[in-house]
């Protein structure tokens, strides 16, 4: 394993890149060709580049203003001045440790979760701060490192409250569609049918795969169907149990579709329940606790104009 890189190396390298990402075509060439040359003289300072140019991605996604006092100073042909004008960004930059503070805060992290049939939500908190409530029968691979935040969902339902940073974002792909993270609390359910995203606070930006997106604020929802199309916006519409009642064991439902609400009772329940088309838009309003799902089930026919039927092993939610 190599040894660390000195903090001061990785300071030079990122003197030679203020420099390289200058307005003046002249000492952006005669920086260059310095780095260049630079790099070539040991193992250390090609792996002080890598790191510095990396670093140099992170500032950059800082916040525009803060961007702008670490922009390079006027061309200055000698190399000494050349290094004391660019000193400045690498003091900066270094001021107080920040820096590496910054780089050991975001440093990569992957885990892979899958949750059981029939388990109860599970809370899950990320280095960055963020917390996910994590649903049965749910699938996601998560990757941060320090450009991006990442979450694929395979499929399930998680709940997201993302901690903001400025200089990486955070992005849920599906297997539809993805959405873009403005900082803000929101739930993703894939349960096999359509991908649903309803935000509980701030904003999010949905994509489908043909090209349309939507930005949606604190009580709006929408679904990606299974052609990866986005439908029309729903606003003050509930997607999902109430999250708070959710982690405290009980499914809290407020004008709820029953094609909602059967995709996830189905990854709770021993036998999957096949619902009618002609049923699937139903509203279902009412508490049901978790670790029961068959209480759901049974409340069904005495609150909506359906039946459940039994045949064959299958379990059917019908009209009535």
């Amino acid at each position: 394993m190599a040894d660390p890189v000195a903090a001061r190396k990785v300071q030079q390298a990122l003197v030679y890149l203020a420099a390289m990402h200058g307005d003046d075509p002249t000492r952006v060439r005669e920086a260059s060709g310095q780095a260049l040359r630079w790099r070539r003289k040991s193992d250390e300072h090609e792996r002080a580049w890598h790191e510095a140019e990396q670093r140099w991605q992170l500032v950059h996604r800082l916040a525009p203003q803060l961007r702008g006092a670490l922009q390079p100073q006027p061309h200055d042909p000698s190399r000494r001045r050349l290094l004391r004008q660019g000193g400045a960004l690498a003091v900066l930059l270094a001021a107080g440790g920040w820096l590496g503070w910054m780089w050991q805060r975001t440093a990569a992290f992957h885990q892979d979760l899958q949750t059981a049939h029939g388990e109860q939500p599970r809370s899950l908190a990320l280095p960055d701060g963020s917390q996910l409530l994590v649903a049965a029968e749910s699938n996601l691979r998560i990757r941060f490192d320090h450009g991006q935040r990442q979450v694929m969902l395979l499929h399930g339902n998680v709940f997201f409250d993302v901690a903001h940073e400025h200089w990486r974002p955070f992005h849920i792909s599906t297997r539809v569609g993805s959405v873009q993270v403005l900082g803000t609390a929101f739930t993703v359910s894939d349960r096999g049918d359509r991908v649903f995203v309803a935000v509980a606070r701030g904003r999010v930006q949905v994509r489908d795969l043909h090209g349309g997106e939507r930005t949606l604020g604190a009580g709006e929802r929408v679904c990606i169907d299974g052609q990866g199309r986005l439908s029309n916006l729903h606003a003050q519409g509930q997607l999902g149990p109430d999250v708070d009642h959710w982690q405290r064991g009980w499914w809290s439902y407020t004008d709820q579709s029953l094609r909602e609400v059967i995709g996830e009772l189905n990854a709770y329940l021993p036998r999957p329940v096949l619902l009618a088309p002609e049923v699937a838009e139903l509203k279902l309003t009412g508490s049901f606790p978790i670790d029961q799902p068959q209480k759901l089930l049974d409340a069904l026919p005495r609150i909506l104009p359906v039946r459940l039927s039994e045949r064959q092993g299958r379990v059917e939610l019908l009209a009535r």
